[in-house]
């Protein structure tokens, strides 16, 4: 909420100043009312319109994760043991004054309605006069004029009166200020939408009094009776008034010539000045975690121990077929020997096996001895005599 407020504030305020430095002066009043319209249009739109700017950025996942369950967690607690009551109250607040701005508002509507309902009508182009026992300044609302009972049956009002509020119905300048009212009701906290009405009931008065020495081609008349006119109470604050601001920028407005080149000029400079908001007030810079550079670089590490186990593994089998190699060639030397080598062979290894035998004999004669001695020590701690025993029936045999 508070970004809105400060965005269109901003954007309602440069809107303005650039009104009333540039465009005011020159006569080019339509062309003004529409960029007033469009300026708060785009001012109240301006805070919902995002242009992102993607900026890639390297994150660690994994802490991310942790971050974002830690505060997920926090989070959680808060809103459960927390609540804002301080947001609540200006909600509150908020909601009263504009109920009573809408009433007010809605009120002043009725007002208008119930003299028309409780006065005389009478139709004049393409409009209706309301014929009012007050003693009023001659405004419009809609498509009714409301003038003085007595004045209208005296005709002491003047055609160009007649005149200058007939661009007001024909224009429909009173859907701009219920628009504006409209917005003074929802933002009742901006003060800036008041200027904005000013600006808006200034032009209107431009406009019908450029119709007005269009159709005459008199102004000194027309200023003399602006003059005498202006100095009559207003009524109607939603109506378009004759004698509203009756300054010297309507009288010399009325004089005023502004050439084709520097309207040109001065409308085309709205387009840099939207364009320049919309940059500083729209534009957004997003964060975007890439992750191609991470798994290019472990694709790369897997492929390089892919290719050093390949190459260790071709390694092996070479060294492996080296190793057969020679054996084989063994193998080949062996098998061109004489029949007399392989009978040699034969009688080594049987005497090989006698050896083996002997000595495996000779460990069992051995461990008979060890366990005679320890026997004997037994025997010897439990008083026992020294019997000797023949062990030679267990000893094995010896070859020849």
């Amino acid at each position: 909420m508070i970004a809105f407020i400060v965005k269109s504030t901003v954007a309602l305020c440069v809107f303005l100043a650039f009104y009333h430095l540039i465009l005011e002066r020159e006569k080019m009043h339509q062309f003004n009312r529409f960029f007033l319209l469009f300026a708060i249009v785009i001012s109240v739109a301006i805070p919902f319109i995002s242009f992102e700017i993607i900026k890639e950025i390297p994150v660690d996942f994994s802490r991310q994760v942790a971050i974002s369950q830690h505060a997920l967690n926090t989070s959680i607690h808060q809103t459960a043991e927390k609540v804002d009551y301080k947001f609540i109250l200006l909600w509150t607040l908020y909601a009263i004054v504009m109920l009573l701005m809408a009433v007010r508002f809605g009120r002043n509507i009725w007002k208008i309605f119930s003299r028309i309902g409780n006065s005389p009508n009478v139709e004049f182009k393409n409009s209706k006069l309301v014929l009012v026992k007050e003693k009023i300044v001659p405004h419009t609302f809609l498509h009714y004029i409301f003038i003085n009972l007595e004045d209208y049956k005296k005709q002491n009002i003047e055609a160009e009166l007649y005149t200058h509020e007939l661009v007001h119905v024909h224009q429909k300048h009173t859907l701009d200020i219920l628009f504006i009212e409209f917005l003074k009701v929802v933002f009742w906290f901006n003060p800036i939408f008041l200027f904005y009405k000013k600006a808006i009931q200034l032009n209107h008065e431009f406009l019908a009094d450029q119709e007005i020495v269009k159709t005459y081609n008199n102004v000194p008349f027309y200023q003399n009776l602006l003059l005498t006119k202006g100095s009559e109470k207003q009524t109607i604050y939603l109506a378009s008034n004759l004698n509203y601001l009756v300054t010297k920028k309507r009288l010399i407005m009325m004089k005023k010539r502004t050439s084709k080149n520097t309207a040109f000029l001065k409308k085309i400079a709205v387009v840099p000045l939207v364009t320049i908001l919309m940059l500083l007030l729209c534009m957004k810079t997003v964060a975007q975690e890439v992750k191609t550079e991470v798994k290019s670089s472990t694709s790369k590490n897997s492929s390089d121990e892919k290719t050093v186990v390949s190459k260790d593994k071709k390694q092996d089998v070479a060294v492996k077929e080296k190793s057969v190699k020679p054996t084989d060639k063994k193998k080949t030397k062996v098998s061109s020997q004489p029949a007399v080598a392989s009978k040699k062979t034969q009688d080594v290894k049987e005497n090989e096996a006698l050896n083996k035998k002997q000595e495996s004999g000779s460990e069992v004669s051995a461990i008979i001895s060890e366990s005679e001695g320890r026997v004997k020590e037994r025997r010897k701690s439990y008083g026992y005599q020294d019997i000797k025993f023949d062990t030679t029936m267990f000893r094995r045999p010896q070859n020849p």
